[in-house]
């Protein structure tokens, strides 16, 4: 069993060349898995997501991927992905099923995100942003450094980061330095 809420939260200094193998790895089982299921022409795209998708930023020691599928496939494929691979999948809503993974010793949230849905933009244009102001990552550091401090739960620890995550999408929707193939979100669920 693999819960979000098991592991500490506990921030480690930026390892971003080996969170990108991480990523690439997890990347690679999930399409040969999707492949095998014939699932794979459902997928539109897989993005390495979260703090560990932004060189210097210090994160949990858990690697994110956002895989947006078709609309319709988000339950076929969260399916697969639990069975195939292991791990505990939640049904957070139609559009966006988490599953929880460990391989290795190695930590990883699959989230699989319906194309419409816009979660997976919103972890986008985070990260992006985060990448292009380097002013903007240094406060996020501190942000999750004192959520850390103060918290040992993950949904209080998610929700503070909440404010700064709305503004990072003002940001995107307001500086002309960063540019994206769709509409940024106005909110962050």
């Amino acid at each position: 069993m693999v819960s979000p809420n098991e592991d500490p939260i506990e921030l480690v200094p930026s390892r971003h060349d080996a969170w990108r193998e991480r990523f690439d790895a997890e990347r690679e089982r999930v399409t040969d898995a999707l492949r095998d299921a014939a699932l794979e022409s459902a997928v539109d795209r897989i993005e390495h997501v979260g703090s560990t998708a932004v060189p210097g930023l210090a994160a949990k020691d858990i690697v994110d991927l956002d895989i947006v599928v078709a609309d319709d496939a988000v339950d076929a494929i969260s399916r697969t992905l639990e069975s195939e691979l292991g791990g505990d999948r939640h049904e957070n809503s139609d559009e966006w099923h988490p599953v929880f993974r460990r391989e290795n010793g190695r930590r990883f949230n699959d989230h699989v995100f319906a194309a419409s849905d816009d979660g997976w933009k919103v972890s986008v244009v985070t990260r992006d942003v985060l990448v292009a102001r380097p002013e903007l990552r240094s406060e996020y550091e501190a942000l999750k450094r004192d959520l850390a401090a103060e918290h040992d739960d993950l949904v209080a620890y998610s929700t503070g980061k909440t404010a700064f995550v709305e503004r990072v999408l003002e940001v995107a929707r307001t500086d002309d330095t960063v540019s994206f193939e769709f509409s940024v979100p106005t909110v962050h669920r």
